[in-house]
């Protein structure tokens, strides 16, 4: 999993409001505890999530804008070209 993915699926498992642990959010996506640490840390830089102590974090309001800004990738099959039949 690529580091955006990494972080696209973290901000999600926050989603739902509820504060996390790391390693109860690196159970949940199946991912290391390391790994996903630091994508905890990128994002809290980011100001994506926020730590509520002992490596417990929450999402935040650009969190969320974050999960609403991004578009889920389109594969070439649904792209129409002009001037083919």
């Amino acid at each position: 999993m690529s580091r955006r993915q990494l972080e696209r699926t973290v901000l999600e498992a926050l989603a739902d409001g509820e504060p996390r642990y790391a390693v109860d959010l690196a159970a949940r996506i199946d991912e290391h505890p390391v790994t996903v640490e630091g994508a905890c840390d990128r994002l809290r830089e980011d100001g994506g999530i926020r730590s509520v102590g002992c490596r417990r974090y929450e999402i935040t309001a650009t969190g969320r804008r974050r999960l609403a800004d991004v578009q889920p990738a389109t594969s070439g099959s649904d792209v129409r070209t002009e001037g083919r039949p």
